[in-house]
């Protein structure tokens, strides 16, 4: 009766905790995010009725506003704001590209990769962008879903918006070097499963595109991220994310040995 008593326990407390998850996985919603920026678009252009080119970069603006009304931000004493500290970053970033192929030639290379974005934006950008991270993780996913949005959207007349060739070769770094994926594994899962899962839309559509000269293998990294977005709780577009894999897994099917 004892051990009866104890197996029904643990079941008791194996229920509790999935239906916790259920809750915090319903409970989670972006209108926080609605509220600042406006119904964020779909990150798939094409599944729903495509926002206009101004739409999106009147919601992009409503986000550095509200950044620069943020105590921390204000703190920092930004030169000119949050956008132009974001537009000058795109520049340095895109005229910086880390190493995607031969890291590990060297140890330099290696060492250069695992610090290419303090190199590239400086310590007061790095500072912001940690700050950011830290303060925002109620808007950050729509955030980051209206951004690819903008990226691969619809351009309109607002500058900061990378090439593919660059995020590209940013995609290549997260999913495919050391420094990427040891700076991914510094951050929380939230920002390390979106981060992967939009390279790898971006990696898709260079694929498309025929923009893919690193030969990067999408497979590798698409059978990682599905079963740990599959298992995450909390994320808002969980049921998109899963939908948009599932699609990627069918058109880039496992290698069959002969």
């Amino acid at each position: 009766m004892q051990q009866r008593s104890e197996e029904l326990s643990k079941k008791i407390a194996d229920l509790e905790t999935e239906l916790r998850a259920v809750q915090t996985e319903k409970g989670a919603d972006d209108s926080r995010a609605v509220e600042i920026m406006g119904p964020i678009p779909a990150e798939t252009p094409g599944r729903e009725q495509p926002p206009k080119a101004a739409e999106i970069e009147r919601q992009v603006v409503a986000f550095f506003t509200y950044l620069d009304n943020r105590g921390y931000v204000k703190a920092l004493q930004l030169e000119g704001g949050t956008y132009a500290q974001y537009a000058a970053a795109v520049d340095d970033l895109s005229a910086k590209l880390p190493a995607v192929t031969g890291e590990t030639d060297s140890l330099y290379t290696t060492l250069r990769n695992v610090s290419h974005f303090y190199r590239a934006l400086g310590k007061e950008r790095t500072t912001l962008v940690i700050e950011v991270l830290r303060n925002e993780t109620e808007i950050l996913e729509s955030a980051m879903r209206l951004f690819f949005t903008w990226y691969t959207g619809p351009a309109g007349t607002l500058k900061g918006r990378p090439s593919l060739p660059v995020m590209y070769e940013y995609a290549g770094f997260f999913l495919n070097t050391l420094g990427g994926r040891s700076y991914l594994m510094r951050r929380d899962s939230k920002v390390r499963l979106l981060t992967m899962f939009y390279c790898l839309l971006v990696l898709d559509r260079a694929n498309d595109l025929k923009l893919n000269p690193n030969g990067i293998d999408i497979r590798p990294p698409l059978a990682l991220l599905t079963p740990e977005m599959r298992s995450h709780r909390g994320l808002v577009y969980r049921s998109r994310y899963l939908a948009e894999l599932e699609r990627l897994a069918a058109k880039y099917p496992p290698a069959t040995t002969p």
